[in-house]
């Protein structure tokens, strides 16, 4: 994923899991395309190996991609091909 000082995010590679964030368009993307659905305003973006994430200024976070293991903490074990909103619970000790 890249980053732009605009806000912008883009996303480029493999797509198998939906990891790209940019819906399932293919497997695989070999030019950078932008991902839809972040507020511009991030602060952090993390990718896994078949999951990403990002951070916002109000301090929201987004996840897609693989969820197999419940990575993406959304609650489910579907993968998830769009960024999504992830509710955290402020109560708890281990966020």
């Amino acid at each position: 994923m890249a980053l732009l000082s605009d806000g912008s995010l883009y996303s480029w590679g493999c797509n198998t899991s939906g990891q790209l964030g940019v819906g399932y368009i293919s497997d695989q993307i070999s030019i950078p395309t932008q991902i839809q659905g972040v507020p511009k305003r991030i602060i952090e973006m993390r990718c896994g190996e078949n999951h990403s994430m990002v951070i916002t200024a109000n301090n929201d976070l987004y996840c897609w991609g693989n969820n197999q293991f419940g990575q993406l903490g959304n609650g489910n074990l579907l993968n998830t091909f769009i960024p999504t909103k992830i509710r955290l619970l402020k109560e708890n000790p281990h966020l």
